[in-house]
């Protein structure tokens, strides 16, 4: 699957907020993550606007996480740029008498996008910044991060 530009480069700009740790210019960003400016600055406006990053005005000012990332999952990311992830289809219509094909059409559909919003939800920045650091298999982190999500569901 490949992500629009806006939900990359935003991830791309919180990844970066994370490992940094700290206050980050446009500039630096913009540079560092391969993120053009201008466009930056918008995508930083959702993420704002989101309450995953805070902006900071003025000359030493910038860009910082609003939350930790702990509590920040990619699907919140995601979520940020919710108009760029919606398809221009027609939704399924409900209420209309449909055949027992199109309604478990409907029913896996529903399953893939619960499922897909589930596994972005349990993968948090703190996760990823875990599977950066630690000299273990990346996938095991994560996959531990989804077993804890389906724990939670199961519950």
């Amino acid at each position: 699957m490949k992500l629009k530009a806006s939900v990359d480069y935003g991830v791309r700009a919180v990844m970066y907020l994370a490992v940094k740790g700290d206050t980050c210019s446009s500039r630096e960003i913009s540079e560092e993550m391969s993120v053009p400016r201008d466009y930056l600055i918008q995508l930083a406006l959702r993420l704002r606007n989101a309450g995953i990053i805070k902006a900071r005005p003025g000359k030493n000012g910038g860009y910082i996480l609003a939350k930790q990332p702990i509590d920040i999952s990619i699907g919140d990311i995601l979520d940020a740029f919710d108009n760029d992830l919606k398809h221009s289809r027609q939704e399924m219509k409900k209420g209309r008498r449909i055949s027992k094909q199109a309604n478990a059409v409907r029913e896996a559909h529903g399953l893939v996008m619960e499922s897909l919003n589930s596994y972005l939800g349990a993968i948090t920045v703190q996760d990823l910044l875990d599977a950066m650091d630690d000299k273990t298999d990346p996938d095991l982190l994560l996959a531990g991060a989804l077993r804890a999500e389906a724990d939670r569901l199961t519950a």
